[in-house]
């Protein structure tokens, strides 16, 4: 049985890397025997790290051969449909949902919009309604798919990495420090709430960057501006083991929070989108805007994650309670193909 995977892969984003990596787990766990097909900007690079076959996203007639070969196609995870990073991006994978056309498609664990442009709704709406099935990662995109009109079966899950075994390794003393490049994020005012909040740790920090091509000069800036350690790890697996270790973590990048939720670390969210605030409030966990990160706000919250002895086993009963949903989706594909578990 073959199972092909379109999405962001393979462009060193270990957020998406990490997502892909639960994926892989719990499709095969559902689908025992399955082949996994992966679309991917680095094939050689994804087929070393996930153990998976993979090929060029950019080569549509062999992806146009892999979608006619396989018995099904899963869209996601991640943030696909979006044009905020690129008006480009939901234009491509409606494309793909396109060449996909005739086989089931699963939407699997995505995160919907910002929709900002007309085309944008268009091609999403579209692509949307040739999936026979959909699940989203939060209740804000399924209230997006419901605005765009989309009739399809769905259900609401959550990232799939939230069901990553717990990292191993033991905690050290640390805070861990995740940021990316943001259009409205103060340079000064995320540089002093940070350093506020580990002066009130009383911990050294560790910034950790998850996406090399896109966040390793801030994070470098950021490094030296802290007299911290700069970490830039090359596989999901190895951020998985950084930000486990860490006593709490600060992070704008979603996926720094989903690892560090799955590892059982208490975190503070830097919501540059409604998905890290959304993600923040479903654990229970404190969170401030981007725009305006108070220091003061910023180090309470550290101090008083910190504080609170059972902060890690609160956050470990939600994460629990969440992983049922996180394997959702790959539930779905087994039933989708007929397969019991």
């Amino acid at each position: 049985m073959r199972v092909a995977i379109l999405g962001y892969y393979g462009f060193g984003n270990l957020g998406d890397e990490a997502v892909l990596w639960a994926m892989r787990a719990h499709l095969q766990e559902a689908l025992p025997g399955v082949e996994v097909w992966v679309l991917s900007a680095d094939p050689a690079w994804t087929e070393n790290v996930h153990g998976v076959h993979s090929l060029p996203r950019t080569n549509l007639r062999a992806v146009r051969r892999l979608f006619r070969s396989s018995h099904l196609v899963c869209s996601g995870g991640g943030s696909l449909f979006q044009d905020v990073t690129s008006w480009r991006s939901p234009l491509f994978y409606g494309l793909l949902h396109e060449l996909a056309r005739g086989r089931p498609i699963l939407v699997y664990a995505q995160g919907l919009g910002p929709l900002r442009r007309r085309v944008s709704r268009a091609v999403t709406r579209k692509a949307m309604q040739s999936a026979c099935r959909i699940t989203l990662r939060d209740e804000d995109s399924a209230l997006l798919l419901r605005q765009l009109g989309v009739q399809r079966p769905t259900e609401v899950v959550c990232d799939p990495a939230l069901a990553l075994p717990a990292a191993g390794g033991v905690r050290e003393p640390m805070l861990a420090v995740c940021v990316r490049p943001w259009q409205d994020v103060p340079w000064s005012g995320l540089v002093e709430a940070l350093r506020t909040a580990a002066r009130a740790s009383g911990l050294p920090v560790r910034v950790v960057c998850l996406h090399r091509r896109a966040d390793l000069p801030m994070a470098t800036r950021l490094a030296e501006e802290l007299t911290a350690e700069l970490a830039v790890p090359s596989t999901p697996q190895e951020a998985f083991g950084l930000l486990g270790r860490a006593q709490a973590v600060v992070g704008m990048r979603l996926h720094a929070l989903v690892l560090a939720a799955a590892a059982g670390v208490p975190f503070v969210g830097i919501a540059y989108d409604p998905k890290v605030s959304s993600f923040a409030n479903s654990l229970g966990m404190p969170w401030v805007p981007s725009h305006l990160p108070d220091p003061g706000k910023v180090a309470r919250c550290v101090a008083d994650l910190l504080r609170e002895a059972g902060a890690g086993e609160r956050l470990r009963r939600g994460v629990r309670a969440l992983q049922t949903l996180a394997r959702r989706p790959a539930q779905a594909a087994a039933a989708i193909l007929g397969v019991r578990g």
